[in-house]
């Protein structure tokens, strides 16, 4: 998480100094330079967003404490006698996941995706911010 939290602090202070130079009067020195500055700090901002929206977080030790559905419950959809919603329901589901610093992290999960987890496993969860990827059970 950390990664993402200093690739979104680079991408404010170069928004930043784009418009702290464009505020600079024209006087100030050749506008060709001043220009190409500005280009420049566009194409380093337009990077910076490519990778904060493709950088994958890596979760060791996660556990999963609660699957709540968000669905209204349809007939194609039903829960095993565990509790936990199984596998191929068509529901939209909230599943928190607890991280290893007491993070509660809540991310919304297909019914296929949600089956296969239940409260208390515990893994490694893989999200791209506030998306989910994967979770791969501990043995």
């Amino acid at each position: 998480m950390t990664d993402r939290r200093n690739l979104c602090r680079l991408l404010v202070a170069d928004i930043l100094t784009m418009a702290v130079l464009y505020l600079i009067p024209d006087s100030w020195g050749d506008w060709q330079v001043k220009k190409t500055a500005l280009v420049l700090m566009a194409v380093v901002g337009i990077v910076l967003i490519v990778l904060i929206s493709r950088k994958r977080e890596k979760e060791n030790h996660v556990q999963v404490i609660g699957i709540d559905s968000v669905s209204q419950m349809n007939p194609g959809q039903y829960l095993s006698k565990a509790g936990p919603v199984c596998a191929g329901s068509d529901g939209r589901y909230h599943v928190t996941f607890l991280l290893r610093d007491d993070t509660r992290l809540i991310l919304s999960l297909s019914g296929k995706q949600a089956g296969v987890l239940a409260a208390g496993m515990y893994g490694t969860l893989v999200h791209n911010g506030s998306v989910f990827v994967s979770f791969i059970p501990e043995k």
